[in-house]
């Protein structure tokens, strides 16, 4: 991959990348040929970046960002560069491809219903544990790919509940990667009781060192 750093390159271009690819602000979109297409939001907009790369892979042969610094190809923009990062990240080819899945496994008990949790009055599966076992899918669809020292904590989730299970029934949470922004990870989740869906949304997850997110949270 290119070699930032001895490219001609904006004021600050590539401490300013960096944060954006860490904090998860850039989503690839699409492969044409030797074209990567990517979206960068950065604060209140959202960049569209195109890679185009020698073809032994080793370095840029061509750059293109919307926000107009450099898309002659020359200079390099902060967006250009958290683009780079992302695509070095594996975005393409790593363990953590889009459209991957995970499935996980539940049946609906006698601890698990809405009455027994507190969100309801009834024996049915309770919203709060569908969307758990959403999560579990989630992080087992991570699994795999993660550094030693590393997880995965839940940062954002939109579901619906739209049928009841009762007692007995046999759930099936299952989380598919949507799209590989830098550390953030956005799937599309479903659960289902038997061939009826019973439930379906989305979810965000972040990639975190495991030692350094306790820390932190022991200091708030």
């Amino acid at each position: 991959m290119a070699t930032l750093e001895s490219r001609f390159h904006e004021v600050n271009a590539i401490k300013s990348g960096v944060k954006l690819h860490n904090a998860g602000m850039v989503q690839f979109s699409c492969q044409e040929d030797d074209r990567y297409y990517f979206r960068v939001e950065d604060k209140f907009d959202t960049r569209t970046t195109v890679l185009v790369f020698t073809r032994d892979g080793c370095d840029l042969d061509s750059h293109f960002c919307s926000c107009g610094i450099g898309s002659d190809g020359e200079c390099l923009c902060k967006h250009i560069v958290a683009s780079v990062l992302t695509l070095q990240g594996g975005v393409i080819e790593s363990k953590l491809a889009l459209g991957k899945t995970a499935t996980v496994n539940a049946t609906v008990t006698d601890a698990n219903t809405a009455i027994a949790v507190g969100s309801g009055s009834l024996d049915v599966f309770a919203t709060p544990m569908m969307i758990a076992l959403m999560e579990h899918a989630a992080c087992e669809c991570l699994a795999d790919g993660l550094e030693p020292g590393q997880t995965s904590v839940g940062t954002r989730i939109s579901v619906s509940h739209i049928a009841a299970s009762h007692l007995g029934a046999a759930i099936t949470a299952t989380a598919t990667i949507d799209s590989v922004s830098g550390r953030k990870i956005d799937f599309v989740v479903s659960a289902a009781d038997g061939t009826k869906e019973i439930g379906n949304g989305k979810h965000s997850r972040m990639i975190v060192d495991a030692d350094r997110f306790m820390e932190k949270s022991r200091s708030l």
